[in-house]
């Protein structure tokens, strides 16, 4: 028996409701991990250079001053210092604007942050959070919130490395672009065996004897020697940052549950959506039919 239009709205309702309980529920858990995780990127980011300068470059570090060494050691203290403002801007959204949606200003940020152009909140608006108001506003805001994190460890990574490259303790003439493709093919499964939060890059170049020009073809690739280059950098890893803090792994734990609930929410959202437009038309087909 087909459900009442009455009957729909009121499951359309009900689900509403229910979101907004979820995101009030996610929006605590999220505040929670992402101070912990604050923390935890801090130390393990301290731990990947330390790695990095003392075990795989120590040569290369030990060519620098004690005040050069001092004034790159504060420096990467000061890339960490806004993290956990920019990390809890991801889960307030700016005052409303009387035009724009809800669903519009996510989708907007979304879009801003996929092309990192995303101008972050202070925490001073952390109670401009704006009401969800239906499950597809729920998921598009989880979104924003995941793709928040990830885009803002990368870009500290790139910083560090950055920093590590002007003190050539890493090599410096490193491509930017190069090290882009390296970290794209580490997320999509094409390389392994990197240690925590550094990428190890296998770079192969070929040098060419300029002194003499060579006959053929044959002695031109004789007088082209290729040469492998390790390349270690930073990369950090929100998988490996939650896997060595136990009490952040049982956070993101947490906030996966409540993904999954909010999925079927979602799910639920759109059959009945659909019923109610399905409803709707019937409706609007008895009104105006006429024999």
């Amino acid at each position: 028996m087909a459900k009442s239009l009455q009957k729909i709205r009121q499951e359309i309702e009900q689900l509403k409701e229910k979101s907004t309980e979820i995101f009030t529920e996610l929006n605590e858990l999220y505040k929670r991990y992402l101070e912990a995780l604050n923390l935890s990127v801090k130390k393990q980011l301290i731990l990947a250079v330390y790695e990095i300068c003392t075990k795989i470059y120590p040569e290369e570090f030990l060519k620098l001053s004690y005040s050069q060494r001092e004034k790159f050691q504060g420096n990467i203290r000061e890339l960490c210092k806004p993290l956990e403002s920019k990390l809890l801007a991801y889960i307030t959204f700016p005052q409303p604007t009387p035009t724009a949606t809800i669903t519009e200003q996510i989708l907007t940020q979304l879009s801003l942050i996929n092309n990192k152009e995303f101008q972050l909140q202070t925490q001073e608006e952390d109670d401009s959070i704006s009401k969800i108001e239906n499950p597809e506003d729920l998921v598009l805001w989880c979104q924003r919130v995941e793709q928040g994190i990830r885009m803002i460890i990368h870009d500290l990574s790139q910083d560090v490395n950055h920093e590590l490259q002007k003190n050539n303790i890493i090599a410096s003439q490193l491509p930017p672009k190069l090290l882009d493709m390296a970290l794209q093919a580490e997320e999509e499964g094409m390389s392994s065996g990197n240690s925590p939060n550094i990428l190890n890059l296998l770079i192969e170049t070929s040098n060419k004897d300029d002194s003499d020009e060579p006959d053929n073809e044959e002695e031109d690739e004789e007088n082209q020697e290729s040469q492998i280059t390790k390349i270690s950098a930073i990369h950090l890893r929100l998988s490996d940052i939650e896997f060595a803090d136990p009490q952040l792994s049982i956070q993101r734990q947490q906030i996966r549950q409540k993904l999954e609930i909010v999925k079927k929410i979602r799910k639920a959202y759109q059959k009945v959506q659909r019923e109610n437009a399905q409803a709707e038309a019937e409706a609007a087909w008895r009104s105006s039919w006429h024999e």
